[in-house]
């Protein structure tokens, strides 16, 4: 089997959750560099990869550059990374709001580059990323970055001009997901629930909500209805939420995101 080589420059949060999906495939060889050598350290002999001491060192090793770090360090990574760089390498970035032609413009004219969104709960390999390949990247990269991403949960592939709509929707709704499971356990133990206990039976019974919606084929208002009884506790429920708006406030929290989203990136 053919070996991937992939490297890291950044080994945070999220870096950390694709290098837990990716070491269970033998055939990837990562390595990683962080600018802190003891969180790169860290990393390293939790996952048993490679501790590069330079960004050059790690791009003249692998075909494949994660760039994770934060978006204001971009710039200054790729005006270091620039001279290291080879037009057959592939470079992914997960740098939210920064653009693939941002990164083509800063590293080589030809660079082969492949944006992506993914979002936290990668850390339990479940994420939703979102790729959208930059100018000069192939089917092949394109592949390749689906694999890489498969680790730790599902993926998609948008046109970069939906990466906004996309950040909204998962890059931030685990933030809004947090905050549904919460408001449902706080109504659970106004009502005799334990904590422990309200937030399980709100956690759980999200998730599998979500499972439902991905797997029976059905549009959530059909499921809505399938769980709805005339006159029942769920219709009282969801008379509640229309009293209070809440499915509008959710459309606007949305939009109020992608719009930060594209003020971020003027």
């Amino acid at each position: 089997m053919h070996t991937t080589t992939i490297g890291f420059i950044g080994t945070g949060r999220i870096a950390k959750a694709l290098i837990a999906g990716l070491v269970r495939d033998r055939n990837n060889e990562i390595s990683g560099y962080d600018k802190d050598p003891a969180v790169a350290d860290g990393v390293c002999k939790e996952f048993g990869i490679t501790r590069k001491n330079s960004m050059g060192e790690l791009a003249e090793s692998v075909d494949c550059i994660i760039l994770a770090v934060k978006p204001y360090q971009i710039e200054t990574v790729l005006e270091e990374l620039r001279c290291e760089l080879r037009p057959d390498q592939l470079l992914i970035s997960v740098a939210a709001g920064i653009t693939s032609e941002f990164i083509r413009a800063r590293s080589l004219e030809n660079m082969h580059v492949i944006r992506v969104m993914p979002n936290t709960p990668a850390f339990v390999g479940e994420g939703m990323t979102v790729i959208s390949r930059g100018k000069c990247a192939t089917d092949e990269d394109l592949a390749q970055a689906k694999k890489i991403f498969s680790a730790i949960g599902k993926v998609t592939v948008l046109d970069e001009i939906h990466m906004d709509a996309a950040t909204a929707v998962s890059g931030s709704g685990p933030a809004y997901m947090f905050l549904i499971i919460d408001a449902l356990a706080e109504g659970g133990k106004q009502c005799g629930l334990s904590d422990d206990e309200a937030v399980t039976l709100s956690a759980q019974t999200m998730l599998g909500a979500a499972k439902l919606v991905l797997e029976s084929q059905k549009k959530p208002a059909a499921l809505i209805k399938d769980v709805t009884t005339p006159g029942g506790t769920t219709e009282a429920g969801l008379h509640q939420m229309e009293a209070h708006n809440v499915r509008q406030a959710m459309i606007d929290t949305v939009t109020a995101a992608a719009q930060r989203s594209v003020e971020l990136k003027q």
